[in-house]
């Protein structure tokens, strides 16, 4: 049952690869904000990274929109996105306990991949991922 899940979801990751060709990475993370899956093109660290930095981010994002809302339908937080001065854009969307952290190319260019960094080049500046 688990390696028909797993294949499922690798189907569906594909499958939004290939719908969406400015994508340059994704990665899925539990509610414990440990990376389940991620890109071949986002190294383990880097998707260590995003799991950290993004989780919080978006447990923050939540926190304030409680506040700020008073119903409780508004304030649900749909997603978050973050655009960089490099042209790329991180967005996180969170469904049950995941979150789907995508990194985006805004650019209009090819992007290069840079092998050292995990990130990319494509904006103006040449400049890393994201």
């Amino acid at each position: 049952m688990a390696g028909a899940q797993t294949s499922e979801v690798d189907g569906v990751l594909k499958g939004f690869l290939t719908e969406f060709p400015t994508v340059i990475g994704y990665v899925v993370v539990n509610s414990d904000g440990i990376p389940t899956k991620w890109h071949e093109s986002v190294p383990y660290e880097r998707a260590l990274m995003y799991a950290a930095l993004m989780s919080d981010f978006v447990t923050n994002c939540k926190k304030c929109l409680k506040e700020l809302l008073t119903g409780p339908a508004e304030s649900e937080l749909g997603n978050v996105r973050i655009r960089t001065k490099e042209g790329t854009e991180v967005i996180c969307v969170t469904y049950t306990e995941y979150t789907f952290i995508v990194i985006q190319n805004c650019t209009g260019k090819a992007w290069v991949q840079d092998p050292e960094e995990g990130g990319g080049g494509g904006g103006e500046g040449g400049g890393g991922g994201a």
